[in-house]
């Protein structure tokens, strides 16, 4: 069975980057308009502070320059992700980023050149000028970046070095998703099955055993051919991220990731040393698997296996569409009606074709409606996915509606809120239509299934980070075997004294592309614990509860993340938030024990 070729999916079922630029040729048009507008941006050099009127120009023609970037950008990268063995889309993939380069060069002198004024000038020059209103986030955010920002030179030398600093995510990009073959395994029918990363999933919920486990092995086979390489490609992303933050006066890499957006690096460590505290309750789960399944050595691949058995069903795309539309109806027509409109709209790329980027992801560029990119099997984890896509895609479009340009984008830390509260509302949903005990175990054990590979996975993800970039922070050698070591250490801590950590667990680092966007994963399990306190707020009908809601997903980045989801009802400095988390989990454990008696 062989991946698709992309002409025989439906129209409807492909997303129409014509919205964006009607033709390749336009857009390389778009290209060369930006490439010879660069002059422009690099004559503002040392007129930003002859006055207000002035600053406002010159910050207006950058905002406008990168608005339209964002556009070439988004085209460029999803026609590369509809088929990453297009060398054209490749290259214009390359030419965009180039150009990205060229414009973060030209624009390195503005924070400098903003700091050769003091906070007090800065700030009058907010109050002189009403219109700069929009910037003064950006003026602000610069303030507080003050120590961090360096000289004019530096700064031009650190924008140039950008593009060779991607070369480790590239190569991974590339080598996991174009150069990859996985092979085929027998199925439980005898038959022969091609292991890509979609079918991957759904073979992990296969009864058979020997099909579970042939599938794991086969998947991470090129993985562990290739871990020299592959740790190669980690260590030098490490060290990229140890170059820029000893360039920039950071304590660490990890205050340099967190502190641009205000985040202290406690909410980062309070989260793991949290989680730790918790794992009781993932280990109870991982017991309650191994007495359900009978199985005395559980591995990697006996964890995605539905403890409750029910009938094998594919889930037909229209359906799930219907299903998640109904699940949102907490939150008002104006939601849910946009988001059918982008549903019918071709705003996704649902079926899984040859070439096609693995994985799901939104993507937006202001001024045009939001994309997903979905890699549908059918299987109700699609349904999530949907779900999860959708929640992304709708923050995308309320902060754009709402906001101007240059507080229209969110940051990520706030992202994965909007999207796993929408996966909240679906599970409460699907649990309110069955009545049936076993099927409300079936949900129940999904539900945990969430919390298991969100909040407890990714904070080990976390904590996997924290360790390599501390190793290379110390100059200490990071080899692969280094790498297995420490990460087989973690999957045997989180998962229990009965988990058997295999080789392929102690490789799985290796086929993580999360990890080339560094200290990134945390904020999934952030972002659930968030989203869980806020889906019972709003499902429990308080009082303006939901319109805080919404208000959170229109307001883009026009104040700090924590002060945002304040606003909407949720503190991560605090203990509440994560205390319900686990308080929920241990009642679902309690349902699910309960039901398989």
């Amino acid at each position: 069975m062989s991946q698709l070729p992309r002409e025989s999916v439906p129209e409807s079922e492909r997303w129409d980057l014509g919205h964006i630029f009607p033709s390749v040729a336009e857009w390389g048009e778009e290209r060369q308009a930006l490439t010879a507008e660069l002059p422009n941006i690099e004559a503002l050099h040392g007129s930003l502070g002859q006055s207000a009127d002035q600053l406002l120009a010159g910050l207006s023609l950058i905002d406008q320059f990168e608005e339209r970037l964002d556009r070439l950008f988004a085209f460029a990268m999803m026609q590369r992700d509809e088929d990453t063995r297009d060398s054209g889309a490749i290259q214009r993939y390359e030419q965009v980023m180039n150009l990205a380069i060229e414009a973060s060069r030209a624009a390195s002198f503005v924070a400098p050149e903003l700091l050769t004024f003091s906070d007090e000038q800065l700030l009058a020059f907010l109050d002189a000028q009403p219109e700069l209103e929009p910037f003064r986030r950006t003026i602000e955010q610069t303030i507080r970046q003050r120590p961090h920002v360096r000289s004019e030179e530096v700064e031009q030398l650190l924008a140039e070095s950008a593009e060779m600093a991607q070369a480790p995510d590239n190569v991974f990009t590339f080598f996991d998703n174009a150069d990859i073959h996985f092979g085929s395994i027998t199925g439980p029918d005898g038959e022969s099955i091609e292991i890509t990363k979609g079918r991957y999933q759904r073979l992990l919920e296969q009864p058979d055993r020997q099909v579970r486990a042939a599938a794991y092995v086969t998947l991470h086979a090129p993985y562990v051919a290739h871990r020299n390489t592959l740790g190669s490609l980690l260590t030098a992303n490490a060290q990229r991220d140890k170059f820029y933050a000893r360039a920039r006066h950071y304590e660490n890499t990890l205050e340099a990731a967190l502190q641009p957006d205000n985040i202290p690096t406690e909410v980062y460590t309070n989260l793991i040393e949290t989680v730790h505290h918790y794992l009781p309750l993932l280990h109870r789960y991982v017991d309650i698997r191994r007495k359900v399944l009978g199985i005395d050595d559980p591995h990697m691949y006996d964890l995605y296996l539905p403890l409750v058995e029910t009938p094998e069903r594919n889930v037909d795309y229209g359906e799930a569409k219907s299903t998640v539309l109904k699940a949102l109806a907490p939150l008002g027509s104006e939601y849910v009606d946009a988001l059918a409109g982008g549903f019918e709209g071709r705003w996704i790329d649902v079926r899984e074709t040859a070439g096609k980027r693995s994985g799901g992801y939104c993507m937006g560029a202001y001024g045009v409606h939001p994309y997903i990119l979905l890699n549908w099997s059918g299987s109700i984890h699609d349904t999530f996915t949907l779900a999860h896509e959708g929640g992304h895609a709708m923050h995308t479009y309320f902060s754009n509606l709402a906001q101007p340009h240059p507080t229209s984008q969110y940051t990520i830390f706030v992202a994965e809120v909007a999207s796993t509260f929408n996966e909240q509302l679906l599970t409460a949903h699907l649990l309110a239509e069955r009545d049936d005990p076993r099927e409300r175990a079936v949900l129940v054990n999904d539900a945990l299934e969430t919390i298991r590979t969100t909040i407890f996975r990714q904070t080990m993800f976390a904590e996997f980070e924290l360790i390599v970039h501390r190793i290379v922070e110390t100059g200490e050698g990071l080899t692969p075997e280094r790498l297995m070591e420490e990460y087989g250490k973690l999957v045997g801590k989180y998962h229990g004294p009965h988990f058997v950590v295999d080789e392929q667990a102690r490789l799985e680092w290796s086929r993580v592309p999360h990890f080339y966007s560094s200290y990134y994963v945390y904020k999934y399990a952030t972002g659930l614990v968030a989203a869980m306190a806020l889906a019972s707020k709003v499902l429990s009908g308080g009082e303006g509860v939901r319109d805080r809601y919404l208000d959170f997903l229109h307001a883009g980045s026009s104040k700090d993340s924590l002060d945002l989801l304040r606003d909407a009802g949720v503190d991560l400095t605090a203990e509440d938030p994560y205390k319900a988390a686990f308080a929920t989990m241990e009642d679902y454990l309690d349902t699910l024990e309960a039901a398989l008696g």
